[in-house]
């Protein structure tokens, strides 16, 4: 392990104009002029009054940005490359005592993964892969999502509304990406249940946790209902077992969109055996299935791709693609005592994530810790309970608008079965993007 670079301080990030050369810049200069016209501000007010969080606030949405020329093209190799490793390591989990040892899991899975996962388990349909671009050109990959997709829906909406305003002012943007078609969250989901199951959906369970997390789930209801397709939402506790599938109020379900994060479901795992047996035996249909979600969503995944000790594990083909754009990261119980020292003592240059939570919680940057000690207990914590650790990458900075100075910005890329679909970035004047905290959404043109 190497001694960390010094850190750069906040006055010298803003001083160094650190931008990443895969936006451009001119564009985007232009998209924020028509913002600032009659129809620009309409539009502005209109989307930033469209979608709510859980607790009421609004999503803020912010201008476009658009990628500079051939970026569509290296990172759709890059997500797919990446999708496959992910899926390499579900698929390889139940046999590899090395990735068993390396991805933390909760206590309230462990029965399940020790059950030998059927191959239409190991799929990871719909992913995210969050990305922290670099002034080098270069981007970093910082964590999967295999949970949650309501940001890759609201960004498509917001980019078919921005792409109709800069057409009408005479701008040619690149071709859209899958994800800005207005059913496209529906028709997704609808084509790879039928590709699994051999019926298209008549009916979806939408299956979110009584009063919990349901950012999209008014929107994709009409989305079905528009297609011919039926949805009721329900908590999973609701469901009732039906030989080896499940129903709902008598009504049998093959088909459900799992609306759940991970730490709410090991809440209630011992409360829904009918749907996880259900969805074992393949009676009952969901995104991503089980592995690839508890596996798939799993930070600990970057730990693996970055040890070299996991070489063998994947194609060679991938690891070429993957390996320049995987920060340093480790689960923090498996580092040596040099390499926790070393941490201990640079703060600055790393963060911890625990390994299945999400929305930015369980996460320490240490830019954000005021005192050694505040550093110290949480690595201490970090290393008790297998958490990542991961170097830290300074995130690059846009001037999204007019007058506000440089904010940080991430970029996340949204893919179905590997192929990249959507991409959006959240920009934040803080270290934390998260729109679940305080950052705004801006739809990418790719």
């Amino acid at each position: 392990m190497t001694e960390p670079k010094d850190s750069v301080s906040d006055m010298e990030f803003a001083a160094n104009g650190a931008h990443w050369p895969g936006l451009d810049h001119a564009f985007r200069q232009r998209l924020t002029a028509m913002a600032d016209s009659t129809a620009g501000k309409r539009l502005t007010t209109r989307l930033n009054s469209s979608f709510r969080k859980d607790d009421g606030t609004l999503v803020p949405i912010g201008i476009p940005a658009v990628l500079a020329p051939g970026e569509r093209i290296r990172l759709t190799a890059l997500v797919a490359a990446y999708h496959h490793m992910i899926e390499t390591i579900v698929s390889a989990y139940h046999e590899d005592r090395r990735l068993r040892e390396t991805l933390s899991m909760p206590n309230e899975l462990t029965e399940d993964l020790h059950t030998p996962a059927h191959p239409r388990d190991t799929r990871v349909h719909l992913m995210r892969a969050d990305v922290l671009p670099q002034t080098d050109g270069q981007v970093k990959i910082t964590e999967t999502n295999a949970d949650s997709p309501a940001l890759l829906m609201f960004s498509g909406t917001a980019a078919r509304a921005w792409r109709r305003l800069a057409e009408n002012h005479g701008e040619q943007l690149p071709e859209p990406l899958p994800g800005e078609r207005e059913h496209w969250m529906a028709e997704w989901f609808l084509k790879v249940a039928e590709e699994e199951t051999g019926e298209r959906p008549t009916f979806v369970a939408l299956l979110r946790e009584r009063d919990g997390v349901r950012w999209e789930l008014d929107i994709l209801q009409r989305l079905f209902a528009e297609l011919g397709v039926e949805a009721q939402e329900a908590d999973l506790r609701d469901l009732e077992q039906r030989g080896s599938g499940v129903s709902l109020a008598g009504r049998p379900v093959r088909h459900a969109y799992l609306k759940y994060l991970m730490p709410e479901f090991c809440r209630i795992r011992q409360d829904v055996e009918p749907f996880v047996q259900a969805v074992r035996h393949g009676a009952l249909f969901v995104q991503n299935r089980q592995l690839g979600r508890w596996i798939g969503d799993n930070k600990l995944c970057l730990a693996v791709m970055s040890d070299p000790a996991f070489g063998d594990l994947f194609d060679q083909q991938d690891r070429d693609v993957v390996a320049p754009a995987i920060p340093w990261s480790r689960n923090a119980a498996c580092c040596s005592d040099e390499e926790v020292d070393c941490i201990r003592r640079n703060p600055t240059q790393y963060v911890l994530k625990r390994p299945l939570d999400t929305r930015g919680r369980g996460v320490v940057i240490g830019h954000e810790a005021d005192e050694p000690a505040q550093w110290r207990a949480a690595l201490d914590l970090a290393c008790r309970e297998g958490w990542l650790v991961q170097e830290y990458c300074p995130p690059t900075e846009i001037d999204f608008e007019p007058g506000n100075g440089p904010v940080r910005h991430d970029l996340a890329l949204g893919a179905i079965n590997g192929v990249l679909s959507t991409a959006f970035m959240r920009s934040s004047a803080g270290y934390r993007t998260n729109v679940a905290h305080a950052g705004a959404l801006h739809p990418v043109f790719a």
